[in-house]
């Protein structure tokens, strides 16, 4: 059953057989279940209220994302929806006509115990990349909607990369059939010699089956976190979502063992999640985890996604390291009144950089802002979307970060 263009907005529900709210009552034998069911209802409501219902939406909760994942799955694509997509709609008889005992259902899948078990390395061991090599960089890109495939048509047409890398998150929660339609018959696996992917929190919201057991086998990777080297440089991808936000012992022991094996190697890291930000929650503990790579400035460069924004950190004081959002792959996000309002630096390809200056948090940061023309109808209310590409060069490093279409946006020396 195909889920790539059903969207589910907060009109699917409330034309859903529960309608906008189940009504409470402790005599039911779904109270916990018609409990669970408004308060993803009102999650997606609060969510919708920033992004409107015409487009897809990620809320970052199990419950809700599973309900949406369920859905798209289940119900029929209705009305077209301008910016892309059908909504999802309901038939007639949905659900065999127990509609509390389809929801239990779906939520009974939501849980820590239905989690597949993480794939660690065997070893220490690191894998090797050339001396001379691009890399290509998508995150939050696994909707198969709006700049999403326009990004991989352009990597796929370049191609000749070394190694193409998801920094995580397939919507609605990384089902099977999202992780098959909105992924894996999307992503241009052609462009380059390996591909990699690191997990996100929505993969996890289904407990990371299809990604520990379609996407890894697919792309012949043995685990969720890596390490690859050259003469010059250790690249290493984290799992920080398999414990949401964080790294368990056992990674964050793998890591330093890797780091200390690899010797003078400038080290880069990849992860879902951010140690910092100017505009969302921050990562404490990833920060704790990597405290003593911190604290000897050991990373020369980190790049993750979840937010759905694209940002340009200034080199960490307290760190030395150079800290990038490029999580604007695929989600239609909402342009935030603090970017729109900033202080503009340069205008470059209908795109506008923006300068945010440093808080307690964060340094200071240029943030992409400008209409997106793949969200057609409503292009300035959504920040546009892109990718970006790395150049190793013996011991340089230059980024590069594109729209869509592949025009270049930004270009700078990491060293």
């Amino acid at each position: 059953m195909n889920t790539t263009n059903k969207i589910v907005t907060i009109n699917t529900l409330y034309d859903s057989p529960g309608g906008a709210r189940a009504q409470r009552g402790l005599e039911s034998i779904h109270a916990n279940t018609k409990e669970k069911y408004n308060r993803a209802v009102e999650r997606i409501e609060a969510e919708t209220r920033k992004s409107g219902a015409n487009v897809l939406i990620t809320i970052q909760d199990a419950e809700a994302s599973m309900l949406q994942s369920a859905i798209a799955a289940h119900a029929k694509a209705g009305s077209a929806l301008k910016a892309g997509g059908f909504e999802a709609q309901f038939g007639e008889g949905f659900a065999g006509g127990d509609w509390w005992g389809w929801i239990r259902s779906v939520f009974d899948h939501v849980g820590a115990d239905k989690r597949c078990p993480i794939k660690r390395p065997a070893d220490t061991n690191i894998g090797s990349i050339a001396d001379k090599a691009r890399v290509a960089v998508l995150a939050d890109w696994g909707t198969n909607l709006y700049g999403a495939p326009v990004s991989a048509s352009s990597i796929d047409r370049v191609g000749g990369y070394e190694m193409l890398l998801h920094l995580g998150d397939i919507y609605y929660s990384g089902t099977d059939e999202e992780t098959e339609e909105r992924f894996i018959n999307a992503w241009p696996k052609r462009a380059a010699k390996i591909s990699r992917a690191l997990n996100g929190n929505h993969e996890m919201y289904s407990g990371g089956n299809a990604y520990f057991n379609k996407v890894l086998p697919l792309f012949d990777q043995t685990s969720s976190y890596f390490a690859l080297q050259n003469q010059h440089w250790l690249l290493v991808g984290l799992d920080t979502a398999y414990v949401d936000h964080e790294l368990d012992d056992q990674q964050t022991a793998w890591l330093r063992t890797v780091v200390s094996n690899a010797g003078p190697r400038k080290l880069v890291l990849f992860s879902h999640h951010q140690p910092f930000s100017r505009l969302d929650r921050q990562g404490p503990k990833l920060q704790a985890a990597l405290s003593d790579l911190f604290r000897r400035r050991r990373i020369t460069a980190w790049y993750w996604g979840h937010e759905h924004e694209c940002v340009i950190y200034d080199r960490d004081l307290r760190t030395g390291l150079l800290g990038r959002c490029i999580g604007n792959g695929g989600i239609p996000a909402p342009r935030k009144s603090v970017v729109m309002n900033a202080h503009s630096v340069q205008v470059v390809n209908d795109v506008t950089w923006k300068h945010l200056p440093a808080d307690e948090n964060a340094p200071a940061c240029l943030i992409l802002d400008g209409p997106n023309p793949f969200v057609a109808g409503e292009e300035q209310k959504f920040g546009p979307h892109g990718f970006l590409t790395l150049e190793f060069d013996g011991p340089g490093l230059t980024e590069r970060i594109h729209l869509p279409d592949g025009r270049e946006i930004f270009a700078g020396q990491v060293i």
